[in-house]
């Protein structure tokens, strides 16, 4: 009796480790179907897999090479294991459950779940005889599950799809069901992130008075300057030899004039060129007049006190420049506004005071708050050459106003919505796209 007992172990120990040093799925698949007969006597066995849609599917059969996919047992045993559970489950199916079978499989089956703990359900193994299994044998086939279930996982990485529907089953199922439903109907703001840049609000544009070349720029970007200084200097060369011929010609009418006068006490004709010449001396003097003004002009002069806005001025030497055309701006240093530059594709729906939270690229932990104060109807290209809206806000913090020209992002607050819509805005935009509705 000892010497049964202990040889039946030792069957069970090499089996399992003979489990334990299979090379691969396929090898590990034959030998839990045809040397568990050798443990516990069986008619029949098959090997079942969990595909990672949830369904068992049957890998392996014993005394079978090749598992039929269309086979009428096949179909029927993957029926019966649909809703399996963790612990051994015995079945007598009815005489019509058995009707498409009935030649195929004996009256007692015993299904058993393989599960190993650390990733859930992976398969269930079926053994199939004509006489009832006993205590002992339902008790050893449970152990050499878990060591099957063991040996799977080993061999097989189980999809994460697989392991999260062996955690969620049930009532916990339908629990998280509902609360995600929920969860999607919850309130939020529809929001929109885009490139924002600091720039002046309201800047005095300084354009040139008049046609004519820029000689050089007379100011540093960003510098600061004071009312009357000189900021921008023209090409004035023609302007002062203009100045100097008019000059020129206002000393010779007064010499005229003046001679004219000393004649006409003895000159009757030199008395009667004197309204002549009074008109050509007051003529050239409006010339002159003309020509200091215009050689004034050609140096302009900052209208008031700001901070010159200006790229680079070294490109604006010797550039010519028309009446009217903009060289650069003076803007106050505490007067800015952030412009947005929201592309189409991420375009929501803003209006006048919708919130706008700032972020620059120099200081990214540093939030300012904006509110938007104008948008666009039509929408333009950037230097980047992206279609957007130019979305203009005013800070409205207290915190100290940031240097113009700085740049970051910014989240745009547009009206409140669904969480649902929120996550699947851009997945339903695009496949309205691609089919059309």
């Amino acid at each position: 009796m000892i010497n049964t007992k202990a040889a039946d172990l030792g069957k069970l120990l090499t089996f399992e480790q003979d489990i334990r040093l299979s090379a691969n799925l396929t090898e590990l698949t034959h030998l839990i179907c045809n040397r568990s007969r050798e443990i516990v006597d069986f008619t029949q066995a098959a090997l079942a897999i969990q595909a990672p849609s949830g369904q068992m599917r049957i890998s392996g059969f014993s005394d079978i090479a090749v598992v039929d996919r269309t086979a009428p047992l096949v179909t029927w045993l993957e029926q019966q294991l649909m809703g399996l559970a963790r612990e051994p489950a015995f079945i007598t199916p009815s005489a019509q459950a058995r009707e498409t079978v009935v030649d195929l499989v004996p009256e007692h089956i015993l299904f058993l779940p393989l599960y190993a703990p650390a990733k859930g359900l992976l398969g269930a193994f079926t053994v199939t005889r004509m006489q009832a299994f006993s205590d002992d044998e339902k008790s050893l086939l449970s152990h050499m599950a878990a060591v099957f279930a063991h040996a799977i996982a080993a061999h097989r990485n189980v999809p994460l799809l697989v392991r999260a529907k062996a955690a969620i089953s049930g009532r916990r199922k339908w629990a998280i069901t509902v609360v995600t439903v929920l969860a999607m109907l919850f309130p939020v703001h529809l929001t929109a992130i885009a490139p924002a840049e600091i720039t002046a609000a309201d800047p005095f544009i300084v354009a040139a008075p008049m046609n004519g070349a820029v000689e050089r720029v007379l100011v540093k970007p960003n510098q600061q300057v004071t009312s009357g200084l000189a900021i921008i200097q023209l090409v004035d060369i023609d302007l002062k030899n203009d100045l100097e011929i008019a000059r020129r010609g206002y000393r010779i009418a007064e010499a005229e004039l003046l001679r004219a006068r000393q004649l006409a006490f003895s000159s009757n004709e030199d008395k009667a060129l004197l309204g002549a010449l009074a008109a050509e001396v007051e003529l050239k003097r409006a010339e002159m007049i003309f020509a200091e003004n215009q050689l004034a002009r050609a140096t302009i002069r900052a209208p008031h006190d700001g901070i010159a806005i200006i790229d680079d001025p070294r490109k604006w030497q010797g550039r010519p420049v028309t009446t009217g055309e903009q060289i650069l701006k003076l803007a106050k240093a505490d007067n800015v506004e952030v412009q947005v530059s929201l592309p189409v594709a991420d375009a929501i729906t803003l209006a006048q005071g919708s919130d706008a939270n700032v972020f620059l690229d120099i200081d990214p932990f540093t939030k300012y708050r904006a509110s938007v104060i104008s948008v666009p109807y039509q929408s333009s290209l950037t230097e980047s050459g992206i279609l957007a809206y130019y979305v203009k806000a005013r800070l409205t913090n207290d915190q100290e106003r940031p240097r113009i020209g700085l740049r970051g992002s910014a989240r745009l607050y547009g009206p409140r919505t669904t969480l649902f819509y929120y996550l699947f805005r851009r997945p339903i935009t695009a496949l309205r796209q691609i089919i059309g509705v």
